[in-house]
Parts: structure tokens; C-alpha cells; sequence
């Protein structure tokens, strides 16, 4: 999307060079903006970053670190490495400013679930309380489409038996005549 319409700067995985005091060779998430002369990407080392973000980046750091060397086999003891990378991400969940950070942007997470399940389930009962009058409706119209015709054979009929009483009437009279 940035590149396409353009943003000041915006987060790309790239191999680090040491930039924000990661180690040279790891790969992860920065800043970074286009050079519109060039189109080259460039770190963005002039953003201003929250000590939240940049313990969040040296963790990572740490446990990308960790990751390749359990991937490059250059730890001849894997549990301890695994021990290692199991230490990198907790620290991350238990640093009080990370860890209050992650519970925050869950409870966001979890209460704007939680509207819209609310907000799908109103419009749900809305449009199953509109479906029901319509229905409500039509079996209305029907009945009273069903009560006009049973009123117009009952008129109908009351108009042949008067006519074929009003028929015998004149026979019976013209037979009295």
C-alpha cells in the first residue's frame, strides 16, 4: 500500500546492518522509506522510538540471534539454546511496560470482538424481526385476498339464487296469470 500511494515511512523485514542496535545479519521488521529519486529503501534512523518499542526490537533481536543458531546448528547444546530462546520471548512478556502493552492492546482486541459479535447479533435480530412482519405481511394480504373472493363467490351466488328466485317468482306469477 505505501508504495503504491506513498507514506513517509512504513515497516519492512530487512537484513539489519546495525541499525536501532541490532546485530548485522538478522532479519526483522524497521522503519524504512523509499528514496523517490532512486526508489531504493532506506532506513528511517531519524524516528523517534518509545523505549517500549526499542526494548521490542533488542528482544527480538536477541531471539532471532538465538534462532539462527539453533537453525545454523552453532550451539553444540540445543536445549540450552532452546532454554535461551524461551527466556528471549518471555522477557518479553514479562517486562512490565511490554507486558502491560501486549494486555492492553488484547483487552482492545478482544472488547472490539466483543462489539462487533454484539453489533452482528443486534442486526441479526433486526433483520430476523423485519423478515417475520414481511412475512406477517403477506400472510395478511393473503387472507384478505382469500376473504374478498370467498365475498365475491358468496355475492356472486347470493346474485344467481336471487335471480333464480326472482326467476320462479315471475314463473309463479305468470303461471297465476
Amino acid at each position: 500500500h505505501a508504495l503504491v500511494n506513498g507514506s513517509d515511512f512504513f515497516t519492512m523485514g530487512i537484513e539489519s546492518k546495525g541499525e536501532f542496535d541490532t546485530d548485522h545479519g538478522v532479519f526483522l521488521g524497521v522503519p524504512v522509506s523509499i528514496d523517490e529519486e532512486t526508489g531504493c529503501v532506506k532506513v528511517k534512523q531519524d524516528v523517534e522510538l518509545s523505549e517500549e518499542i526499542k526494548e521490542l526490537i533488542r528482544l527480538q533481536n536477541n531471539q532471532l540471534i538465538v534462532e539462527k543458531q539453533i537453525a545454523l546448528s552453532e550451539h553444540e547444546d540445543i536445549s540450552t539454546a532452546l532454554q535461551k530462546l524461551e527466556e528471549a520471548l518471555w522477557r518479553v512478556v514479562v517486562t512490565p511496560s511490554l507486558g502491560r502493552q501486549l494486555e492492553d492492546t488484547e483487552a482492545l482486541r478482544i472488547a472490539a470482538e466483543e462489539e462487533a459479535r454484539i453489533a452482528a447479533e443486534k442486526q441479526a435480530i433486526e433483520e430476523e424481526k423485519k423478515r417475520q412482519e414481511e412475512e406477517a405481511i403477506r400472510e395478511a394480504e393473503a387472507k384478505a385476498a382469500a376473504l374478498l373472493a370467498d365475498d365475491k363467490d358468496d355475492q356472486m351466488e347470493e346474485q344467481v339464487e336471487t335471480e333464480e328466485t326472482d326467476g320462479q317468482d315471475q314463473e309463479n306469477e305468470d303461471e297465476d296469470q
